[in-house]
């Protein structure tokens, strides 16, 4: 049966198929109320002589159903709604216009190394996400990763995914053989360290376009993954680092025990090896910026999720020494946080302060609407690295961050008037 926009009661406008497999296809649809452009996987019903397949094909619909409003995090694919119709099921999901990781798994168009390790260092967070909600993925491969605009990734296709926290008997034996982990085919429990393999042989494949066993059959392959080491990874290619190296055969070795025991493990591993990786000067990716912002005492108390959003709604910039950064009396409702360096306050042309690194300002024409004009000027005393983030796009942003923002807000005015009843109190202790 073909899929039209009357299977939908024309909510949908279907617009092309974006991919088939045995069980369903997922299409490119316009959506007539939200008026946008989703995504709708369909999952086909089976003959009525292979009842078990139609079954097990229902699970992982219940199960992406059950986890739709669980999983919310930018690297995650948000499921907006589900449904049946006597046919098929159904999912809406977000859509995004780069396709899937797979089509840069093959020699000749491989991603840049520091791009690899930004997209890794993402799939690591949103899985080290979904473990804290007591879920595991367990099909992660690059044809469930997606690739939207400016670096984006989202994973998808939880329908394999194992909860902890659910009494419904789960089938343990699922997922894609090549990313199984061998301790699987020992019929284990599947573990945090699952995952961690799956994405281990994921990059494998990322760097050099190839898996890292050899075998030609399934009972070979698995046969190696229990017995043997994969293929080195500097024999099927020359440039990648020592420390990449190692951490991607950490991530899939054969003994559970040598894995990393938790996502932070292998991220930090990650970030040791990108500043090693030859890239261009003007790469800026998003994992070294959120590295950053989480050493900052201003985001201190941001949750990880808050920080990729903070990290994506923000501009980063640099100011040479003595270049004007905010001017009084002028117009502007961006707030700022300095990364490094030293600025300089003043108004009239009177010092009123010296801000270092992990201090904000700019905040109050944020949080006062009816401040249109800045109220001191703020100039580079040093080189200074900031993160300016314009106030229409924090005023755009989800209301956690929203929140968060103003509490870090509130605490900083506080601090700023104890520290000027201080000065107070000394200077009249110095006139007495």
């Amino acid at each position: 049966m073909d899929i039209n926009s009357e299977n939908f009661g024309n909510r949908f406008e279907i617009l092309q198929e974006l991919g088939k497999g045995a069980n369903g296809e997922v299409h490119l649809a316009f959506d007539n109320f939200l008026q946008r452009q989703v995504a709708i996987k369909i999952i086909r019903r089976k003959a009525s002589d292979d009842a078990e397949a139609d079954r097990q094909n229902r699970n992982m619909w219940l199960n992406e159903t059950r986890l739709a409003g669980k999983l919310l995090h930018p690297f995650i694919v948000q499921v907006m709604e589900a449904g049946s119709t006597d046919d098929f099921d159904y999912l809406i999901m977000e859509y995004l216009a780069g396709g899937t990781l797979k089509q840069f798994t093959v020699p000749g168009k491989l991603l840049p190394l520091d791009r690899v390790i930004d997209i890794l260092y993402k799939v690591c967070n949103a899985l080290d996400y979904a473990n804290k909600m007591g879920v595991l993925h367990r099909d992660i491969k690059p044809e469930n990763i997606l690739l939207g605009e400016n670096n984006a990734i989202k994973i998808s296709d939880f329908g394999a995914a194992y909860c902890n926290d659910t009494e419904v008997t789960q089938v343990l034996f699922v997922g894609s053989l090549a990313f199984m982990p061998p301790e699987l085919f020992r019929n284990e429990i599947p573990t945090i360290k699952s995952d961690i393999y799956a994405v281990g042989v994921m990059a494998y494949q990322l760097l050099t376009g190839m898996l890292p066993f050899t075998a030609d059959s399934h009972e070979g392959l698995i046969l190696e993954k229990l017995n043997q080491d994969a293929v080195p990874m500097d024999t099927r290619r020359h440039d990648i680092p020592p420390s990449l190296r190692f951490a991607v055969h950490r991530a899939m070795h054969r003994d559970p025990a040598v894995r990393y025991d938790t996502w932070k493990d292998f991220c930090d591993d990650l970030a040791i090896a990108l500043p090693l990786v030859p890239r261009p000067e003007e790469a800026n990716f998003d994992s070294a910026h959120f590295n950053v912002l989480r050493e900052l005492p201003f985001f201190f108390r941001f949750t990880d999720i808050e920080l990729w959003e903070t990290v994506g709604i923000g501009h980063w910039q640099k100011r040479e020494p003595g270049e004007t950064i905010v001017e009084e009396d002028v117009a502007g409702r961006s707030l700022f946080v300095i990364i490094s360096g030293e600025a300089r306050v003043t108004k009239k042309g009177v010092e009123l302060n010296r801000m270092g690194t992990g201090e904000c300002f700019g905040e109050m024409t944020y949080l006062d609407e009816n401040q249109l004009v800045r109220s001191a000027t703020v100039t580079a005393e040093s080189q200074v690295t900031m993160i300016e983030i314009e106030g229409a796009s924090l005023r755009h942003a989800s209301s956690g961050l929203q929140a968060r923002f103003s509490n870090e807000f509130l605490k900083l005015m506080i601090n700023r008037l104890r520290h000027a009843d201080e000065r107070f109190v000394l200077s009249a202790g110095l006139h007495v």
